[in-house]
């Protein structure tokens, strides 16, 4: 019995799950620091964030070293998050001619319990509030996370 207590006394905690806010900036970090296989891991199989060429198409559109989060908005009921930047200038046009916008971060949380990046978009700084706006109204349990203090 001394021998259980003592094995289970140094077994590794289990590593915290992480809240839409981590995930979407771990994400960000990795992305823009060029680090597609890390960036990888925050997004959810099978979709375009997931696939190391669409990051490093990201880090080439954006043009950046860092964006902020300020607004992060989850549903634990739901498994919806949405994470907003602020309005950012692209270094080059899109093809329709849109320089800048809004990065909008869809995450979507497991059956595990694990918040993973669906979608990516880029939309204008109105549109980016329409969204918040209608998830606040789409999801009663809504909540934000503030931004992390560095």
């Amino acid at each position: 019995m001394f021998a259980l207590t003592l094995a289970l006394t140094f077994l590794p905690a289990a590593a915290p799950k992480l809240n839409p806010r981590q995930v979407a900036e771990g994400y960000l970090a990795a992305a823009l620091a060029g680090k597609p296989d890390d960036a990888v891991k925050f997004a959810e199989a099978g979709k375009s964030p997931a696939k190391p060429e669409s990051v490093m198409k990201f880090k080439e559109l954006i043009g950046a070293d860092a964006i902020a989060l300020p607004t992060v908005l989850f549903s634990d009921k739901n498994g919806y998050a949405l994470a907003v930047s602020n309005a950012i200038k692209l270094p080059k046009a899109l093809p329709d001619g849109t320089d800048r916008g809004c990065l909008l971060f869809t995450l979507k949380k497991t059956k595990d319990g694990v918040w993973l990046i669906k979608d990516i978009d880029l939309r204008s700084a109105d549109e980016a509030a329409m969204r918040v706006k209608e998830a606040k109204k789409a999801h009663d349990d809504a909540k934000e996370i503030a931004e992390t203090k560095s």
